[in-house]
C-alpha cells in the first residue's frame, strides 16, 4: 500500500535524495491515443518531489500536456528506479528562469534566459514508485540473487528499497 504523503508533510528523504542524483528523465505525454517519450534535462528538484524542465514554447509536447496535463516521468540507471506520475504546470516564472538557468542551456535558446520561445515545465507529483539497489541494498540483492540460485528458491521482485508514494492535494485533504 502506499504511503500517503498529505500537504505539508514532509517527503521520504530517501524519495528526493534518489531523484537528485539523476540530471535526465524520460517525459511520457499522451497525444491523442498514443502515449510518447522522450528525453528531458532535468534542471531542478524541490524538497516537495516536483521536477523542473526547460523546452521550447513552440514544442509538440506542450500542445499534448495542454490536452493531457496527467504525465508519467521514468527515471533509470543500473540500480536506481523511479516512476512519476503527475501533472504538469507550464510557466515563464522570471525568478524560476534564473534560479535553474545555467549557460549550458543556450544551445536550444538563442537568447540564453531572456529567449522568448523558453518555458518551464513543472511535473507535481500524485504517484511515486521507486527503487534502490545501489550501496548496501545492491549488495543485499546480490546476496539474495546468489541464495536463489543456490536453493531454487524464486527471487522476491522486490528485493532492495521499494517504496510507493501517494501525493494527497489540499483538496483531498478537505474530505
Amino acid at each position: 500500500m502506499p504511503q500517503r504523503i498529505s500537504p505539508g508533510s514532509e517527503i521520504p528523504r530517501a524519495f528526493i535524495d534518489l531523484l537528485r542524483e539523476f540530471d535526465s528523465a524520460m517525459l511520457v505525454t499522451q497525444r491523442g491515443n498514443e502515449l510518447r517519450s522522450r528525453p528531458m534535462l532535468i534542471v531542478d528538484c524541490t524538497d516537495e518531489g516536483s521536477l523542473w524542465f526547460v523546452t521550447s514554447v513552440d514544442s509538440g509536447k506542450l500542445e499534448e500536456m495542454t490536452e493531457h496535463p496527467q504525465v508519467n516521468v521514468s527515471l533509470q540507471d543500473t540500480s536506481r528506479f523511479a516512476s512519476i506520475s503527475g501533472t504538469v504546470r507550464v510557466t515563464r516564472d522570471r525568478k524560476k528562469i534564473d534560479e535553474v538557468w545555467k549557460p549550458e542551456y543556450g544551445v536550444w535558446f538563442e537568447e540564453g534566459r531572456d529567449d522568448p520561445e523558453l518555458v518551464l515545465v513543472e511535473v507535481v507529483p500524485l504517484y511515486a514508485e521507486y527503487w534502490d539497489r545501489s550501496g548496501a541494498e545492491g549488495v543485499k540483492v546480490a546476496l539474495a540473487e546468489i541464495k536463489s540460485r543456490i536453493t531454487g528458491e524464486k527471487l522476491d521482485d522486490d528485493q532492495g528499497m521499494h517504496e510507493k508514494l501517494r501525493f494527497a492535494s489540499d483538496a483531498d485533504s478537505e474530505d
